[in-house]
């Protein structure tokens, strides 16, 4: 489920300028939350926390941008790159005598412009990269073997304040993360800290650092996904600071003190198999209440190369209990996609074969209906989804 709660407040204007050409989401997302309320469908987003974000907080990368005029520098991956004497260069002027070491990894060049892991790809030879050669605004990059984390970084006038980092699991699915560690104790190495320091010493907001080993990645200006991390601390005093920063560029250190919570990690549910059908809102919300998730839970669509893709995210307190949820949702995923296939093919080719006998008809219409219920959901899983099927598929 996408943030509706942006949308409300008009950060639609956003989405619009960015998919102009997309009938579906200018004619029909623009109805989603009417669609949600009628459907009695809660957004985790807000709907369980007692503190929600000011609407100044941005939440995407492309109103970052636009708020930020003097340090949105950090959105060109090129120079995040070149800051650390990292080897790296645009793709377009790659040929075959190039002097690459390989691997390289490859990706957009613009953070705000492009969407998650879009265009991303390591790349193992020149015969791999000839065929992504021709895409615009790419760089390339020596490849990073190391772990990944990411930190929000918290900063009043250059000065780091508060500052969350989540640790990828070393499990993945293609380049992945399997899950996130987020805990207080959880600290991000010298290095990184210093290049924020370093390159933000003037600036009061979010800075949002990915990186490997100790090597940045990607720098963002807003809070990691949509905030809901920091929110899920289930502390109010951090969600009053973040708006204090935002809005007043202010810090209450007095409030600061009483920030606390347990550490809990953020499951990524994963599949193989193209998805055809999504498991209703209130299903889900059964399946969260009786693993005692934490809140906030969401369909994510994020394609793992042209082999798979992350389609839901849940955090809980417990691992042991988390992986067993994982685990069943991803199975129940994939045995209702091969169950509507198959049932579907089988009704087709009974009604072929058997014409007159109206059984398979009526099955076929409660195939149908039951398909149907799919769209249980928020408008915006199914067009985030559509999104993530274009991109690994075409």
């Amino acid at each position: 489920m996408v943030n509706m709660w942006n949308i409300k407040n008009n950060n639609i204007i956003y989405m619009d300028k960015q998919e102009k050409k997309s009938f579906v989401f200018k004619n029909i997302l623009h109805y989603d939350e009417s669609w949600c309320k009628s459907l009695g469908i809660f957004n985790p987003y807000i709907d369980p926390f007692e503190e929600n974000y000011n609407v100044e907080v941005p939440m995407y990368d492309i109103t970052a941008y636009q708020k930020y005029p003097r340090h949105n520098f950090v959105y060109d991956k090129l120079w995040i790159a070149q800051s650390q004497n990292i080897r790296s260069g645009e793709l377009e002027n790659v040929t075959q005598k190039s002097k690459l070491k390989y691997p390289i990894f490859i990706k957009p060049r613009w953070g705000h412009k492009s969407a998650s892991s879009k265009n991303c790809y390591k790349i193992n030879s020149y015969d791999e990269l000839k065929q992504h050669l021709d895409k615009e605004d790419m760089i390339w990059t020596d490849f990073i073997d190391a772990q990944e984390t990411m930190t929000d970084y918290l900063l009043l006038n250059g000065t780091i304040v508060y500052q969350m980092t989540s640790v990828y699991s070393e499990e993945q699915n293609g380049f992945i993360d399997d899950y996130k560690y987020i805990d207080e104790k959880n600290q991000p190495p010298d290095h990184i800290t210093e290049w924020v320091k370093t390159h933000m010493n003037d600036f009061t907001g979010v800075v949002n650092a990915q990186y490997r080993g100790n090597k940045i990645i990607e720098i963002s200006l807003r809070l990691s996904r949509g905030g809901a991390y920091m929110k899920s601390t289930g502390s109010n005093e951090l969600i009053q600071n973040i708006n204090n920063i935002i809005v007043h560029g202010t810090w209450d250190y007095e409030l600061a003190e009483k920030i606390s919570y347990k550490p809990f990690y953020s499951f990524k549910c994963y599949t193989k198999m193209p998805i055809l059908y999504l498991i209703p809102q209130h299903v889900i919300d059964m399946v969260m209440k009786y693993f005692n998730c934490k809140p906030f839970y969401e369909y994510f669509f994020e394609p793992s190369g042209k082999l798979g893709m992350v389609f839901f995210q849940f955090l809980h307190e417990d691992f042991k209990v988390g992986k067993m949820c994982q685990k069943i949702i991803e199975y129940t995923m994939v045995i209702l996609q091969l169950s509507f296939v198959l049932l579907f093919v089988f009704t087709i080719v009974m009604i072929v074969l058997k014409p007159k006998e109206t059984e398979y008809y009526y099955y076929l219409i409660a195939l149908v209906i039951l398909w149907l219920t799919r769209f249980i959901n928020p408008l915006s899983s199914h067009y985030s989804l559509y999104k993530a099927q274009k991109q690994q598929y075409f």
